[in-house]
């Protein structure tokens, strides 16, 4: 199995996660004072629309890289490409409100994961095609 296929389970599983059971719950990784994903966009100066907007895309994404991973592998690159977008935006509002280290961990190794899967698609050694 290739590496992507599993990079995309991570992404899709962690993506699916915080756009879903954990949209409401108050975590760490969550920007500013934040306890929820309407605070946390709203602590960006983000209105509630663009957070609905936001999470519609991201899950829309999530679904179709596991598509990717399991069944449609032409799906892999371009939404991988599409969500790297969504993590670099992520990883900026992180930043611009002064996040440490710990908040803005989730976007950034999503964003490693995506253009993992976009930019090497050579199999971790010892994988076969």
């Amino acid at each position: 199995m290739k590496y992507s296929k599993y990079l995309s389970v991570l992404v899709s599983v962690v993506v699916l996660s915080a756009w879903s059971f954990k949209l409401n719950q108050p975590s760490v990784f969550r920007g500013g004072d934040a306890m929820t994903m309407s605070e946390e966009f709203a602590a960006y100066g983000l209105s509630d629309s663009i957070m609905i907007s936001v999470g519609i895309v991201k899950i829309l994404l999530a679904l179709l890289l596991l598509a990717g991973a399991f069944k449609f592998p032409a799906l892999l690159k371009p939404s991988a490409a599409i969500m790297s977008l969504f993590m670099i935006g992520a990883v900026y509002f992180h930043i611009s409100i002064s996040d440490g280290v710990l908040p803005t961990l989730p976007a950034a190794t999503m964003l490693l994961c995506c253009l993992l899967i976009v930019f090497y698609p050579k199999p971790i050694s010892g994988e076969k095609f």
